[in-house]
């Protein structure tokens, strides 16, 4: 375990969903992609559909959770249609994106290269 590990866990525990999602549009903002935001889940045709749908050269879909939040049985059934049907389908929470994995999956759907991981410990 790195110097930084503990503080990234810490900012990662303390990190919202509303908060995961606006650096995930800022993201897609700065890599060019269209994203899409399923405003309230609840009222949709098919419940459980994913929080985000992010199109580039190809089409992903996105779950966002808090650190400590639960995906729904019916988000899981949603979740297996879609990867039943090829699709790619995935929860992110915010550890992944502080550690760069968010960036590195969608950098790999527009073709450019960014720097990686977007943390850096600042208690150093």
């Amino acid at each position: 375990m790195t110097a930084a590990a503990p503080a990234r866990l810490a900012a990662a525990r303390a990190m919202s969903e509303a908060a995961l999602q606006d650096h995930v549009r800022a993201l897609c903002d700065g890599l060019g992609l269209a994203v899409q935001h399923v405003h309230d889940p609840r009222r949709s045709w098919l419940p459980g559909w994913p929080d985000l749908t992010v199109i580039g050269s190809r089409v992903i879909y996105r779950e966002l959770k808090s650190e400590q939040g639960t995906v729904s049985a019916e988000q899981r059934d949603v979740g297996q249609r879609l990867t039943d049907a090829g699709q790619d389908w995935a929860v992110w929470r915010p550890a992944q994106l502080l550690s760069g994995e968010i960036g590195r999956q969608l950098a790999s759907i527009t073709g450019h290269q960014i720097a990686l991981p977007l943390w850096k410990d600042q208690s150093a």
